[in-house]
């Protein structure tokens, strides 16, 4: 009789099981699309909108078209304001690239400098208006103070090349003007012996100065509007130097031999609010890997819709390497 007892229960289990299932109908309001504008503004280089449709959270999304299929390129408009002028830049609209899911409009007559004052507008058939505004930050004020010595740092396996701990003393110089974060990035383009290939990288760094205790420099993540990835970057705010000149060290971590170093240099940024809010919120979603963790909205400061109109001044500084 008992060797009948195990099956027996587990068929049980399984009817139980199948028993259980429920379909549970959704009763709330279905949220119509709005239309999404997503833009940064880097000053000195070309600028591009990114325009798409929100889509219900129970609407499945098979790809991309979801997001741009009820868009009407032929009537839709996309337009930019710069400094309160009343004409409006030309926006041209891009060929749709593999596998993206918004529409691309680029200013082909428009650079944003520093000090601009930039105005969104977009209209599309079907949907209510939108409209943003932003200010291109200022250019940051960065210099190399001193660069200590490469210390090389142990290895995680045999085969591992040589990598070193560069520690290297900052200067800040800020003009006061307005409360602002700064974004801070060492980057090596080198050749990874391993692989043969050639590669640039963000590095990462440490940092037991102040003006880092106010925010964690590992938990934050730009979202890269074009390609659709995930960077690290490293923000400090101004509020405790405001004004003045201010002098700080930081440890470059896992820096490539020189000898494979194509080139080494600190990626700056000045940027505006919205950035760093948009970013905050961006790097905060623990529900897309957590499903107990409580969902975070993205910063948005479209007005009309959804999406962020942001800016920052970047400026590269190149790190002479001596070995």
């Amino acid at each position: 009789m008992k060797k009948y007892y195990i099956p027996c229960v587990l068929a049980l289990v399984a009817l139980l099981g199948t028993a259980c299932e429920k379909v549970i109908e959704f009763k709330g309001e279905i949220a119509e699309p709005r239309l999404t504008i997503s833009a940064e503004a880097l000053a000195g280089e070309p600028f591009s909108v990114y325009v798409a449709s929100s889509v219900f959270f129970l609407q499945r999304v098979i790809d991309g078209k979801a997001y741009i299929e009820n868009l009407d390129t032929l009537h839709g408009e996309v337009r930019c304001f710069v400094n309160g002028s009343q004409q409006s830049r030309r926006m041209v609209l891009q060929p749709l690239e593999v596998s993206i899911n918004s529409l691309c409009y680029l200013a082909e007559d428009y650079v944003p400098a520093p000090g601009d004052h930039i105005r969104l507008e977009a209209e599309f058939p079907g949907f209510d208006p939108v409209w943003a505004e932003t200010d291109v930050p200022l250019m940051p004020k960065l210099e190399i103070v001193s660069t200590g010595e490469w210390k090389l740092m142990e290895k995680s396996w045999e085969e591992e090349p040589d990598y070193y701990e560069v520690e290297m003393t900052l200067r800040v110089t800020d003009d006061g003007s307005y409360e602002k974060y700064y974004c801070l990035q060492p980057i090596a383009g080198y050749h990874y012996p391993p692989t043969g290939s050639d590669l640039v990288q963000v590095l990462q760094f440490k940092s037991s100065d102040i003006i880092f205790q106010q925010v964690d420099v590992s938990a934050f993540q730009r979202f890269d509007f074009q390609t659709g990835e995930a960077l690290a970057v490293n923000y400090f705010p101004d509020d405790m130097f405001k004004g003045t000149s201010y002098e700080f060290k930081i440890q470059l971590l896992r820096v490539p031999a020189p000898q494979d170093l194509h080139f080494l240099g600190l990626n700056i940024s000045t940027v505006n609010e919205s950035l760093y809010w948009y970013d905050m919120s961006y790097s905060q979603q623990e529900f897309q890997f957590n499903l107990f963790a409580e969902g975070v909205t993205l910063y948005s400061n479209v007005q009309g819709g959804y999406g962020v109109l942001c800016a920052a001044a970047p400026r590269w500084i190149d790190i002479l390497v001596e070995w």
